[in-house]
């Protein structure tokens, strides 16, 4: 009998090799569209995204995530399962920030915690800003993590959550001989109005 055989392809040019830029604050694309980036530099366009916010340098990049889990289901006649459904998943970005003393990151990583004010020099009080630390409403942002492709450096990749925060608070070592570093860890939660194929994220790419 003949027999043909069947192309390999190794996908050695879809690596993720190069650094990403983390923003968040950024407009939620609506159903069915993409983030709406500038082209020749891969930052989110500025005219629909007016309050984007760039968290700055990390320590080693950012991991970005999507985590189904399963449940599985058995019946006693049979050893392995027989069905299963999706039980949670899970969207999420993470990195260690470097802007440490910045306190307008501090204020995007402090969700339903941290109130940002501002004030400037009066009397013997010198000019400041201050995260005093309580509770207040928690707010969600977009963010994304925008990156260019190994394959054509002119084009862009990007992991989009719609609605996140911070889920891990703010650290790192005040030191003399150790460069400090926050953790952050972005959750995405659901938007709920959406169609069920479209709730927390989209991870896209521009192609030729």
């Amino acid at each position: 009998m003949a027999t043909s055989a069947t192309a390999k392809s190794w996908r050695t040019t879809a690596l993720a090799q190069n650094a990403g830029n983390l923003w968040g604050s950024l407009a939620i694309p609506s159903a069915g569209s993409r983030l709406l980036i500038h082209v020749a530099d891969g930052t989110p366009d500025a005219t629909a995204n007016s309050t984007a916010f760039h968290f700055g340098a990390t320590k080693a990049g950012a991991k970005l995530m999507v985590k189904p889990s399963f449940d599985k289901f058995n019946v006693d006649e049979f050893r392995g399962p027989v069905v299963t459904n999706i039980g949670a998943v899970e969207m999420g970005i993470s990195a260690e920030l470097v802007g440490i003393t910045d306190l307008d990151v501090m204020t995007h990583m402090l969700p339903g915690v941290g109130t940002y004010s501002t004030g400037s020099v009066s009397g013997d009080y010198v000019a400041y800003k201050m995260i005093q630390i309580g509770t207040k409403a928690i707010t969600y942002q977009s963010i994304a993590c925008i990156f260019p492709l190994i394959e054509d450096t002119s084009k862009w990749g990007v992991f989009n959550l719609y609605s996140a925060l911070n889920d891990n608070g703010v650290e790192w070592a005040q030191s003399r001989k150790e460069l400090g570093f926050t953790p952050a860890n972005f959750v995405a939660f659901e938007l709920t109005s959406r169609s069920a194929v479209d709730t927390l994220g989209c991870y896209w790419k521009q192609i030729p």
